[in-house]
């Protein structure tokens, strides 16, 4: 069993006993009943105000001398936390009190503040108090050190005497300061006074120097000017020519730009028709293909056709081959049956049937006119109606001939011979 200790960031709690001596600064820990102990021990800083009265300097004068050191426990090094110098503070001041603490580095402070004193004069003191200051601190620092403190910082704050002598010393450095400060005025004055007149001087020359430079300048401004007037001129008649040459080229770029729209429309248009004429002519081979096709189908098919009518025509030579063939066997039949029933009847019964046929032939030449509705007979002698009655006898006295050239029978003959018989 023990007690739980805490450690705030500006204490250090030292816990020892049985297990040894731990140091705690922000943080908690366990002390042991009755064989552990805890003591904490303050790491705030600690302002000690010094005071050495009738500090005698270097050549004796005695003078009184108040400062203000911020002391605190050594407790870091470079950020790191310094556990030796903690232990050497607790070594020394753990179980003292604060106000004890405060005297004992008080006095150890008053001491070197004395012995630095001891080395310097008043004047030394009076002008320069960083440099003791900066003694005082290299000479305390070691002995705060083994004590586990450090100086944060030392500064003067009031020296004087009971004897004058720091007043003294004052007005005389008042007089002195009065002194040169009357022979600095004087001087000033004095320089002032040359200044003036120098400047004076100066500006009389700097003014006629001034009217010099002005006139040359009026006249190098009329020069100028005038230059600048001509050069105006110059860029005036420059700028009318560039703009009457950017008008002629306005003008000309508007020309050449129609011509250039113009070719180009006309490039256009002939690129349109050779398009057109490039889709006709391919819709031209299109149909020449086509027609090419329908002529190769067309020959293909009179090509067949042609087969078929030469089969055709080969069977209809056939066919009229076989039909003469019989034919002539018929004709022959006929021939022969004829030869037959002229032995038989003789030349007189033939006759006889060919002349009982001749009204038949004669009504057969007729019937064509009896077919007729109306006749129209134009002549000039008015011969048209017997012309008609003629022909018809002619027709009808043909007819041997037509009986002879059909059968072979001399029908004339026939009929001369029987004439003669009777």
């Amino acid at each position: 069993m023990g007690n739980i200790v805490v450690a705030p960031p500006n204490r250090a709690m030292i816990i020892s006993g049985y297990r040894g001596q731990r140091i705690l600064i922000g943080k908690c820990g366990f002390a042991l009943f009755c064989i552990e102990e805890a003591h904490s021990l303050s790491l705030e800083i600690i302002t000690i105000t010094v005071n050495s009265t009738e500090a005698e300097t270097v050549k004796g004068v005695k003078i009184n001398l108040k400062s203000f050191a911020q002391v605190k426990v050594k407790s870091t090094v470079d950020g790191k936390l310094d556990i030796n110098s903690i232990k050497l503070a607790a070594t020394n001041f753990l179980s003292a009190r604060e106000s004890d603490i405060e005297d004992a580095l008080q006095k150890t402070l008053e001491g070197h503040q004395r012995q630095i004193v001891g080395t310097l004069t008043v004047e030394e003191l009076y002008k320069d108090r960083a440099a003791f200051s900066e003694r005082v601190y290299e000479h305390v620092v070691d002995d705060l050190e083994r004590l586990g403190f450090e100086l944060a910082s030392y500064t003067v704050a009031s020296i004087g005497d009971l004897n004058g002598y720091m007043e003294s010393l004052g007005k005389t450095q008042t007089a002195i300061v009065s002194r040169e400060a009357a022979e600095g005025t004087a001087r000033n004055q004095a320089e002032s006074r040359k200044a003036i007149a120098k400047a004076n001087a100066d500006a009389d020359i700097v003014a006629a120097e001034n009217a010099e430079r002005s006139y040359i300048r009026r006249q190098q401004q009329g020069e100028q000017q005038a230059e600048a007037d001509r050069l105006l001129d110059l860029r005036k008649a420059q700028n009318r020519m560039e703009v009457n040459r950017a008008d002629a080229e306005a003008a000309s770029a508007k020309d050449i730009e129609y011509a250039k729209q113009k070719q180009a429309i006309v490039e256009a248009m002939a690129t349109q028709r050779l398009r057109e004429e490039e889709v006709m002519l391919k819709v031209k081979d299109v149909e020449l293909q086509q027609a090419v096709n329908v002529a190769r189908r067309e020959a293909e098919a009179l090509k067949l056709q042609a087969e078929a009518m030469g089969e055709k025509e080969r069977f209809v030579g056939e066919a009229e081959a076989d039909v003469i063939k019989m034919k002539g066997k018929a004709e022959n039949s006929i021939l022969r049956n004829r030869a037959e029933i002229y032995k038989k009847f003789g030349h007189d019964a033939i006759v006889q049937n060919v002349v009982e046929v001749l009204p038949a032939l004669a009504r057969e030449i007729a019937q064509p006119l009896g077919k007729t509705e109306k006749m129209i007979f134009v002549s000039s002698d008015g011969s048209s109606a017997s012309n008609l009655s003629k022909d018809i006898i002619k027709a009808a006295a043909q007819l041997p001939d037509a009986v002879e050239s059909l059968t072979g029978l001399d029908l004339k003959k026939a009929l001369k011979r029987l004439e003669g018989g009777k």
